[in-house]
């Protein structure tokens, strides 16, 4: 498979993923969360507490960086896994910004159907008074394993996969 098609996969497939945030006293912060994931600019929308640790880092410093994967592929039967790492930008999403996110993430959902229309949270729950709220990471960076590497000589190292091969589908 190409960068491309393997990126795809991954992106259309996982279901978590890691989120890695910075607090304010410099120590890292890890948070595994179920967002929906968008192209065309790649991008990742989830919703969160507004006083989660990692929420609460997002609005002090919107650098983050996560990594998601698939440990169950066929595709690879010498390893069986695929993933990759990315870094971008983070920020918590105005009210208006909240009604399109939560079409996409109900609406537009990969997973059990029948489960996330009786979880769904009401969206005044995610706006300006509501207890959570939506959060969007923008990808500005995103690497694969390098699994040819990994199977050929056991190292461990990524390969950058430009985002115009994700913006594009």
């Amino acid at each position: 498979m190409s960068l491309k098609q393997r990126s795809l996969a991954l992106l259309h497939t996982a279901r978590f993923v890691t989120f890695a945030t910075q607090c304010n006293d410099h120590s890292p912060w890890a948070s595994i969360l179920e967002p929906r994931i968008l192209l065309n600019p790649l991008r990742f929308i989830w919703f969160s507490c507004h006083q989660s640790q990692h929420s609460q880092n997002i609005r002090q410093n919107s650098q983050v960086s996560g990594s998601l994967f698939r440990y169950d592929l066929i595709e690879y039967p010498e390893i069986g896994l695929d993933g990759a790492q990315f870094i971008g930008h983070a920020r918590e999403l105005s009210d208006e910004e909240c009604i399109s996110a939560y079409s996409h993430f109900y609406q537009l959902t990969p997973f059990d159907d029948t489960q996330h229309l009786t979880d769904m949270i009401p969206l005044e729950q995610l706006q300006k008074n509501g207890h959570s709220r939506f959060y969007q990471v923008d990808i500005e960076q995103f690497w694969l394993v390098d699994i040819e590497s990994w199977v050929t000589h056991k190292e461990n190292r990524r390969v950058s996969v430009p985002l115009s091969y994700l913006n594009d589908e």
